[in-house]
């Protein structure tokens, strides 16, 4: 019995140990897998709240700088515009209520460049006493004011020991010439409570983390610690609590004063209420203001990690004991365990997704997940920023967005860089939303794996049409400064040519005049003379038109017949054109009149007759001008003419030239365009004559094709029943003579003594003189002796008006006629309030000359013959 009883102990003794056995090994296998489970769990844990702390941190910068980059952008609009500093009013709207995290914003100031207070808004309370104040010693006014670009101040306190940064903008004051700086718009606010209103949202004050905020020179601009903010984070740690090394945390400061980003971990004596050795996690990333860079990071004691993990790792504790049962027991629970740890994991995950939602959802800037250039996740934001449901969103390309494929491929090789760093890639682009309309943005994406792209990318996108806009409206304000401003030169140098071209044609004329006078009428001396004399009144006429077209001002006009415009014009340059050319005239002597200035038509000939001949010069040719009346109706021409149905003048240049391209033809007419070498043209030409015919009512077309030449179509409205047409001056020499004794004074030799010659042959005794204070020593000397004085306008010792004063004074019975290169009407003002009983437009008419002679010494004269 005893063997049997020993031989059944064997077997339950070897049951017992590999039972044991068993036990053993799935417990040793149980705490290896268990291990390894911690030690992974660890690392995700970490690595997802890291990743999540610094996402939260870059969510932070990224609305800091957009608040901030719209309030300095309305603080430049305002300081660029022409509105007077006390219209400021009206922005309390735009500072006060349209920015929610900007509504304590306590001051807008302006400083004059001598640094003195001379506008503060609101001015209630101590402000009102600030005015008159000096500010020169600031940093930001100096730092404005000697780069003339916008400046930021560092963390300062104001008049009442408040905290302030201030934004210091450069205000300039156009005027007619250069612009000059007037002085400089501050704009001055709390950037504790700014900072706080806009970080509240994001990082909640219950929240175990905080975030505090540098400015680029180390200083604190918020901290949870009130004690710190104002003063030096390199130090006031240590002056808190000097039981602790902040060496770390300094070196960290380094990185984030520098520009940097990223996590990191130090020490700290402190967190909130507790105290003590505590080992914190940070998260930092920069934050670009004007030129300053400011570094927002975000902290969070390390125990908060250590609370999930421990709380993970304790129900890791609960699976090993079931796994050792499980696997005692036969196995049978070990996957209901498992199930449980990757639930709870995935409970961990759910919550730390949950939160990284409402961060993206609260966010004012659009956030998704785009993969392979794909939209997987899209926030409300983003939704409402391009008209889009999430079902429109997900699964989508982003060329959604973009207007065109090009700028797709462009922003796709500026955003998804091949570069294995983990850092944000930034760009602006135009967008299109879902509606079609336009949606200036800017993007910021940056890899969830640098080293695995496939991964994706989280991208921000923020509107920025308002920025875009008010930078355009200022470039176009500048464009549209820089072109009045190019206007008035033209006008000053117009002005100046003319005068100096006035007084060229002034003894041309008169020496005309004289020949004509002693030319018998039926001769050819006489003929050419008039042409001479006609040619010379055009160019009267054409600096009369340079000076109206400078001025901007509106030429006359009136009915005018043009079949003898264009016979003159033609008979004008038969004796310039080569003999190689041959002239066709098509005119049709009945067409009617048409409503325009006859120099300025006169001009359009010659222009277009002048580039014709000049594309055939090399070679022989045909140049044909026809002119006719059409009927144009809605069928007729609708490709290329702006004109209203009715019965048109058609004027027609066509050359046997060497034509042009189309490309080319569609250039032509505009300024400043020509194709001709240095010294043979300006550009100038067609573009006027497109003017001319515009101005007119007209239109005009060109046809050319290469080596097979050009033709110009014209088309002026004609007129019905209007005055009798105006016909091209007819300039005679009939003169009227008279008796007395002239002084004539001008600084210009050629023109005193055409005067000199001229004068005599009138019957007037005259005295010439071409200084004016020499004139004037004449006329004290000789006080009764002349009858008129004829004197220049402008001239270097006394003008004109300024010796006919002094005439005045000396014998005030005697009369003043004036020579001028002055519009009549510009001259009213003093004419008739002195002795200057007349005056003449240079060049003079002689007969128009001894007319008004005539008139003011004698009354009446008698007819020359």
């Amino acid at each position: 019995m005893d063997i049997p009883k020993k031989g059944m102990r064997a077997p339950q003794k070897l049951s017992l140990f590999y039972i044991t056995l068993t036990i053993i090994i799935v417990t040793i296998i149980a705490i290896y897998i268990n291990k390894n489970s911690r030690r992974e769990l660890r690392y995700m844990a970490a690595t997802q709240y890291g990743i999540q702390q610094l996402m939260e941190t870059k969510l932070v910068a990224s609305v800091i700088e957009k608040y901030f980059d719209r309030f300095i952008s309305d603080l430049y609009f305002m300081a660029n515009t022409d509105q007077e500093l006390s219209s400021i009013l009206h922005f309390d709207e735009l500072f006060y209520n349209r920015y929610k995290g900007l509504q304590k914003v306590t001051s807008i100031r302006f400083l004059d460049t001598k640094g003195m207070l001379t506008f503060i808004y609101p001015n209630e309370g101590f402000r009102g006493e600030l005015i008159g104040k000096r500010y020169d010693v600031e940093d930001y006014y100096k730092k404005a004011l000697s780069t003339g670009k916008i400046a930021i101040s560092s963390f300062l306190y104001n008049e009442k020991n408040e905290p302030r940064i201030r934004i210091a903008i450069p205000v300039c004051k156009n005027d007619s010439m250069t612009p000059r700086l007037q002085g400089v718009l501050v704009g001055s606010f709390d950037p504790v409570s700014v900072l706080n209103t806009i970080i509240t949202p994001i990082v909640s004050d219950k929240a175990v983390e905080y975030a505090w905020v540098l400015d680029s020179d180390g200083y604190f601009l918020i901290h949870p610690v009130k004690e710190f903010e104002g003063k030096s984070s390199f130090g006031a740690r240590e002056e808190k609590n000097q039981a602790f090394s902040y060496e770390r945390i300094e070196q960290i400061q380094q990185k984030m004063i520098q520009g940097h980003e990223g996590t990191d971990t130090y020490t700290s004596g402190w967190h909130r209420n507790q105290k003590g050795y505590i080992e914190k996690l940070v998260a930092y990333s920069p934050v670009k203001i004007v030129d300053s860079n400011w570094s927002v990071a975000i902290c969070s004691p390390k125990n908060a990690l250590d609370t999930i993990i421990e709380k993970t790792e304790k129900y890791h504790d609960y699976t090993l004991s079931f796994i050792v049962l499980i696997f005692s027991t036969g196995g049978i629970l070990l996957f209901r365990s498992s199930c449980q740890r990757y639930c709870l994991y995935a409970q961990s995950l759910k919550f730390n997704e949950q939160k990284l939602s409402a961060i993206s959802q609260a966010s004012s800037v659009g956030i998704c997940l785009a993969k392979q250039r794909k939209i997987y996740w899209a926030n409300e934001t983003l939704h409402a920023m391009f008209g889009y449901s999430n079902d429109e969103l997900v699964g989508k390309s982003t060329s959604m967005f973009y207007p065109d494929k090009a700028t797709y491929q462009k922003m796709g090789k500026i955003l998804y860089s091949d570069d294995t760093k983990l850092k944000p890639f930034k760009a602006t682009s135009r967008c299109i939303k879902r509606d079609g309309t336009d949606l200036h943005c800017s993007f910021i994406t940056c890899p969830l794996d640098a080293s695995d792209h496939s991964e994706g990318f989280i991208v921000v996108i923020g509107d920025i049409s308002e920025i875009v806009s008010v930078e355009n409206e200022n470039i176009r304000l500048k464009d549209h400064m820089i072109r009045t401003q190019r206007m008035e030169s033209i006008a000053i140098l117009a002005s100046g040519i003319a005068h100096d071209f006035n007084n060229i044609l002034f003894p041309i004329t008169g020496y005309v005049e004289l020949l004509l006078m002693d030319a018998a009428k039926d001769s050819d001396s006489h003929k050419y003379l008039m042409n001479i004399l006609k040619a010379a009144d055009r160019a009267k006429k054409l600096i009369n038109q340079i000076l109206s077209f400078s001025r901007q001002t509106q030429g006359e006009t009136m009915a005018v017949l043009v079949q003898p415009i264009v016979k003159e014009t033609l008979n004008l340059l038969r004796e310039t054109i080569p003999k190689t050319i041959n002239i066709v005239q098509k005119i049709d002597m009945n067409c009617s009149r048409i409503m325009a200035d006859p120099t300025q038509i006169h001009q359009v000939i010659m222009n277009l007759c002048t580039n014709a001949y000049q594309a055939m010069e090399n070679s022989s040719g045909t140049l044909t001008v026809e002119l006719c009346e059409t009927d144009i109706d809605e069928n007729k021409f609708p490709c290329f003419l702006e004109l209203q149905p009715g019965r048109y003048l058609q004027l027609t240049v066509s050359d046997t030239g060497m034509g042009m391209d189309k490309e080319i033809a569609l250039k032509i007419f505009e300024p400043y365009f020509t194709t001709k070498k240095i010294g043979k043209g300006t550009g100038l030409g067609l573009s006027v004559v497109h003017g001319i015919v515009k101005k007119a009512g007209g239109d005009i077309k060109v046809i050319s094709e290469p080596d097979k030449g050009t033709c110009f179509y014209i088309y002026l409205p004609v007129l019905g029943s209007c005055p009798e047409a105006t016909l091209l001056p007819v300039t005679e020499n009939n003169c009227m003579k008279g008796t007395g004794h002239i002084l004539l004074v001008d600084d210009e030799e050629q023109i005193v003594q055409m005067g000199k010659n001229f004068l005599p042959r009138l019957g007037y005794e005259t005295t010439v003189c071409t200084s004016s204070a020499k004139a004037l020593e004449i006329l004290k000397t000789n006080p009764n002796t002349f009858d008129l004085m004829i004197t220049d306008l402008t001239m270097p010792e006394l003008t004109g008006e300024e010796l006919a004063r002094e005439l005045k004074k000396i014998n005030p019975d005697i009369p003043v006629i004036i020579c001028t290169g002055s519009k009549k009407d510009q001259r009213k003002a003093w004419t008739y309030s002195s002795n200057v009983k007349e005056f003449l437009l240079k060049p003079v008419n002689m007969k128009e000359l001894s007319i008004l002679i005539s008139k003011t010494i004698n009354g009446t004269g008698e007819t020359g013959n």
